[in-house]
């Protein structure tokens, strides 16, 4: 840690190992960067990396997963709805590292990862969403229309924020825009 008023406080392992990932998948690749090389530009241990992450995809997905878990923790509970859910995947830390890898996918060789990732936690958020549609009285049929779509909007939300310039632009704001063309579309 830097001496107060001296430089920027030293960042967390938790932020020095996604450094060092997004750093390492720009100059070799995904595929060929092992968490050994990770932990190693870190300077942690690979016992650190995995307090963290389970996985490097995990890595490249931690804040995102959290937005989709307070998004599961707004739609549970008595208290929990759907308007709840969506405002708290909303709300939560912008996740620059997953930003990054949608930019640069190609010179990271993470097209696949990402598509494959993508599918899955949109398939996620969206079972959790149409089970929260149907203990609201929708048909099974509607309830699953309804959370995938919001589910799409939601990840659309998220790309095309990175893709605009994620640092330039409220992630917030975009996910907002998109949960309301959803209702538009969706009602």
């Amino acid at each position: 840690m830097s001496s107060p008023g001296r430089g920027r406080p030293r960042a967390s392992s938790r932020e020095e190992l996604a450094d060092a990932a997004t750093e390492l998948f720009l100059e070799r690749g995904y595929a060929a960067t092992a968490i050994a090389d990770i932990t190693r530009r870190a300077g942690v241990s690979r016992a650190s990396f995995f307090n963290y992450f389970a996985s490097k995809s995990a890595l490249l997905w931690d804040v995102f997963d959290c937005r989709v878990e307070a998004l599961e923790a707004g739609l549970a509970g008595p208290d929990g709805s759907l308007e709840r859910g969506l405002d708290a995947f909303a709300n939560g830390e912008s996740p620059a590292v997953l930003a990054l890898a949608i930019v640069d996918a190609r010179t990271m060789g993470l097209e696949e990862e990402l598509s494959q990732s993508r599918a899955e936690r949109q398939l996620r958020i969206a079972a959790a969403l149409e089970a929260q549609l149907r203990r609201d009285g929708e048909t099974p049929v509607r309830a699953a229309a309804r959370g995938g779509g919001y589910a799409a909007a939601l990840l659309a939300a998220v790309w095309g924020w990175a893709d605009r310039g994620a640092g330039r632009h409220d992630l917030a704001a975009a996910i907002r825009d998109a949960i309301g063309e959803a209702r538009e579309l969706l009602g």
